[in-house]
């Protein structure tokens, strides 16, 4: 059998005393396309944001592609991965969050260009066709000499998708994508996450979204205070939920 894409075993993560994650295991295959879903606290966010060591687990493994995150070795020999290894563990797993975090001072396509030239090594001229190609695939050829000010909320989303596939990441992580977006905005920036699923890249997707998720994914797993309370395949979870919480949810967000 194939080794998982994503490995978390026993994930806990504590701040102060609020316990956000309470013993989390969960495998992703390579190709796989999970949707994470669970009432605001249940603890989606901080999950993703450990598998990419944004936030250092309070305790467990993660690993991806067969590597432990965040540290170098194996066992009592391993040491915390330093500020280099870090990004460049990074850039192996994109992620897009719910703001888009782009730098307001450059144009779009600068934007999308800098990881490539920053982290990757690249000259400037190879960046540039890499991020036109990009900008292209995700519907803003028109926008790369735009600043993020003059873009709306789904064309910034959509540049900071760009930016993330620019480092050709092993897994993409989506942390509430859509949800500081207008209603009307929402579908140009799922389209394009549908895309990315189609060409077979290994996604976790935190979401409210509950017709992408049983459209796109392979697997849904709801959240609840920290555990994963049941996960199946989008039929299972959204038409014969099995738990008694995941049914409360689910009434309550498509009523």
């Amino acid at each position: 059998m194939m080794s998982p894409m994503i490995d978390v075993r026993n994930l806990h993560k504590t701040f102060g005393s609020v316990q956000a994650l309470d013993g989390v295991s969960l495998t992703v295959g390579t190709g796989e396309v999970v949707c994470v879903i669970g009432p605001s606290g249940s603890g989606k966010s901080t999950l993703l944001r450990c598998i990419n060591f944004l936030e250092e687990p309070t305790s467990g493994i993660v690993s991806v592609g067969g590597h432990r995150v965040g540290y170098v070795g194996d066992g009592t020999h391993a040491r915390r991965m330093r500020g280099r290894e870090l990004a460049a563990m990074r850039a192996e797993i994109g992620m897009v969050f719910q703001l888009f975090y782009l730098w307001p001072h450059i144009t779009a396509l600068e934007n999308v260009m800098l990881g490539l030239t920053e982290v990757r090594g690249l000259t400037a001229r190879a960046a540039a066709d890499q991020a036109r190609a990009l900008m292209h695939k995700v519907g803003l050829g028109d926008k790369m000499t735009a600043f993020p000010e003059h873009l709306s909320g789904g064309q910034r989303q959509r540049v900071a998708i760009a930016r993330a596939l620019a480092m050709e990441p092993k897994v993409m992580l989506f942390d509430e994508p859509t949800s500081a977006l207008d209603p009307e905005l929402v579908g140009e920036v799922l389209q394009v996450m549908e895309q990315v699923a189609q060409e077979g890249m290994t996604m976790m997707v935190a979401t409210h979204e509950m017709g992408f998720a049983r459209r796109v994914a392979d697997r849904v797993v709801f959240m609840d205070r920290g555990r994963i309370v049941e996960s199946g395949t989008p039929d299972e979870l959204f038409d014969r939920p099995r738990e008694e919480r995941t049914r409360r949810f689910l009434e309550k967000i498509l009523s």
